[in-house]
C-alpha cells in the first residue's frame, strides 16, 4: 500500500456530507477492499422530520442512535442534540478497533462536540495521525476545518468541497484521489 492519507469531505451542515462518503465507501468495495469506521447518517421520524443521529458501523453494519434532539440521552450536548454517552464509546471503540483492519477508515464526522469541547469521537483523533496503513475519509463542516488541520497537524490533509452542484460527481474523484 501506498503513504497513508487523509481525504476530508468538507461542507456546510445537511450539504450531503454523509451521503458522498456512503457512495466512496460503496465505490471503495467493489474494488475489493475494506471499509471500516462510523457512519452518522440522519436519524427521522415518522414524518420526515430529522431527530437525531444514527451511528452505523461499517464493518458490522450494526446501528446505535447516537444523538437525539427530542429528549435527552445523558452524554454530553452540543446545540439541540443530546448524545449518548455508551453510544459514543462503542463508536470509539469500532473506529478504534477498524483503524488497523481496513483499507479505508471513515470517520463521520468530527464536529463542535469533538474540536471544541474535546469529548465525543475526540479519542480516535490520535489514531487518525498514527495510521500508518491504509487511508481514512473524515467529515466535517466548513466552519470547523480549521481546528481540525490544528488537531491532525502535521498530516497533510486532501480536502473535498461537497457542494448541492458537485456531490453526485464526487465520490469517484475521492477515490481516484486518496487511494
Amino acid at each position: 500500500m501506498t503513504k497513508p492519507r487523509i481525504g476530508v469531505l468538507v461542507g456546510p451542515v445537511r450539504v450531503g456530507k454523509t451521503t458522498v462518503a456512503e457512495r466512496v465507501v460503496g465505490l471503495v468495495r467493489t474494488q475489493g477492499l475494506v471499509c471500516g469506521g462510523l457512519l452518522a447518517p440522519a436519524l427521522f421520524d415518522g414524518c420526515g422530520q430529522k431527530v437525531g443521529i444514527w451511528g452505523v458501523g461499517l464493518r458490522t453494519g450494526e446501528r446505535l442512535t447516537l444523538a437525539r434532539v427530542d429528549r435527552q440521552l445523558g452524554g454530553p450536548t452540543v446545540g439541540p442534540y443530546s448524545f449518548d454517552a455508551a453510544a459514543l464509546t462503542w463508536a470509539i471503540d469500532v473506529i478504534k478497533r477498524d483503524a488497523d483492519e481496513c483499507d479505508l477508515l471513515v470517520v463521520d464526522e468530527i464536529g463542535r462536540l469533538e474540536l471544541e469541547e474535546g469529548c465525543g469521537l475526540a479519542p480516535v483523533l490520535p489514531a487518525l495521525r498514527a495510521r500508518r496503513d491504509g487511508h481514512s475519509l473524515v467529515l466535517v463542516r466548513d466552519s470547523l476545518l480549521d481546528l481540525l488541520r490544528t488537531e491532525l497537524s502535521p498530516i497533510q490533509l486532501d480536502l473535498f468541497q461537497v457542494t448541492e452542484d458537485n456531490r453526485q460527481d464526487l465520490p469517484p474523484r475521492i477515490v481516484g484521489a486518496i487511494l
